[in-house]
Order: structure tokens, then C-alpha cells, then sequence
């Protein structure tokens, strides 16, 4: 039998699994996570371990939703309303891309995470991580704030999979329950 024939038959056993295999090709290009320090096993290994694989199932900021996605006007996120300095959490375990200052968004943080997700936080009136940072679901990132163009308080949080918006509500059910804004179609 020949080297092919083996990748073929171990491919058609775990075709039910094609799911995981797909965040798997996804995630070995997650930042460069597989590199000369880490061995394929333990890369694997921390894969499989993780409860979610990156699902960002995390309400970063506790509060009430007070704008919603507006696709028609570039408002990628949600707006959610908290008191200055509260914590903002890594909503699933995950890597900082970015961690700086933007026009419209003050300070900002962008966090990749395993499956193609792709978090934002904006607003912070403090990062507290940097750039090239792994981090733990649940670790504090920054601090509610009010930088660039914001009229009080607030974060604002964005989801993506695979360069397509998602809208947090529907992925973080506590947000569902404490939306006050207006909805609007997109």
C-alpha cells in the first residue's frame, strides 16, 4: 500500500470530523502559533484541550447593549454601556494582533482566535496587553473608556468568522437579554 493510500484511508475515517479538521488548517496559520518553539503534539494537544476551539462565548464588559450592528453606517459592533475602568475580558482563549490607537475607535485591541474568529475591542481607556500576546478566556485585556469619537463610557466589541461580521448579540446570549437599543435590519 502506498503513503497515499494510508492518507486516504485515514482521511475517509475521520470524515465525520471534518469540522475539526477544517479549524485545524484554519489554525495553523492562527498567528504563527506553530513555529520552532512548539512541536506539532503539543500544538494539537492544546487544540483538543480547549473546551471551545475559539468560540468567543465570553461577555467581555458586563452592561446593557446600547447600539446595535449598522452595517449601511460602517458600525461593525455593538455598543456596550459600563462604568469607567471596568474590566474587559478575552471573550476565548486567543492571540492580541493589534493593540494601539485608532481615530473612531480610540484605543483598540484585536485578538485572533482558533476557527477563524476575530475580535475588536474599542474605546478602552486602557490596553493592557500587547501585540503578539497569548491570551487565557477571561483574562483582562483593558479598561472601559471613552477614547476617540465616544460620548461616555463604553466598549465598543466586534466578532468576526472568517472576514464576515457577526453580530455579538446571537453569539453571547447575556447580550441578547440586556439589548436596549433599537435594532435595526441589515
Amino acid at each position: 500500500m502506498s503513503n497515499q493510500d494510508l492518507l486516504t484511508r485515514e482521511l475517509k475515517s475521520i470524515k465525520g470530523e471534518s469540522i475539526i479538521l477544517k479549524n485545524i488548517i484554519s489554525d495553523l496559520n492562527y498567528s504563527g502559533i506553530l513555529d520552532s518553539t512548539q512541536s506539532y503534539d503539543q500544538f494539537v494537544t492544546g487544540f483538543f484541550s480547549s473546551q471551545n476551539l475559539g468560540f468567543p462565548d465570553l461577555a467581555p464588559v458586563a452592561g446593557y447593549i446600547t447600539r446595535g450592528l449598522h452595517l449601511e453606517n460602517n458600525h461593525l459592533g455593538i455598543d456596550i454601556a459600563a462604568r469607567n475602568q471596568d474590566d474587559v475580558r478575552a471573550p476565548a482563549d486567543g492571540r492580541v494582533m493589534f493593540s494601539g490607537t485608532s481615530e473612531d475607535l480610540g484605543n483598540t485591541i484585536i485578538i485572533n482566535h482558533p476557527g477563524g474568529f476575530i475580535t475588536v475591542f474599542g474605546h478602552n481607556d486602557t490596553n493592557l496587553v500587547n501585540a503578539g500576546e497569548e491570551l487565557q478566556k477571561g483574562q483582562v485585556v483593558a479598561r472601559v473608556g471613552e477614547t476617540g469619537k465616544s460620548q461616555g463610557p463604553h466598549l465598543h466589541f466586534e466578532i468576526w468568522k472568517n472576514n464576515q461580521v457577526l453580530d455579538p448579540r446571537e453569539i453571547i446570549p447575556i447580550y441578547k437579554e440586556k439589548d436596549v437599543s433599537i435594532r435595526q435590519t441589515r
